[in-house]
């Protein structure tokens, strides 16, 4: 019975940490250029709200305007 119950224990382990992971990991997206949007943070607040977290992401060019913010909780979580 013991060697029964520790088989159990591994999988909980898996799936309390993705369910914790995926509550945390939030949500992101892409806005436009940075050469378009002068204010990439300004426009990820009024778009996404004000715990947004924004960044002009340098990889050629202009540059792209990235939003991460918190997931809205409707969505269900397994």
């Amino acid at each position: 019975m013991a060697k029964a119950s520790s088989s159990f224990v591994l999988p909980i382990i898996f799936l309390v940490m993705f369910a914790l992971v995926e509550q945390n990991m939030g949500c992101m997206a892409v806005l436009g250029s940075c050469g378009v949007i002068t204010d990439c943070s300004g426009a990820c607040k009024s778009k996404f709200g004000q715990d947004t977290i924004s960044r002009c992401d340098r990889d050629g060019g202009k540059g792209t305007c990235i939003c991460s913010y918190p997931c809205s909780t409707e969505k269900p979580h397994i």
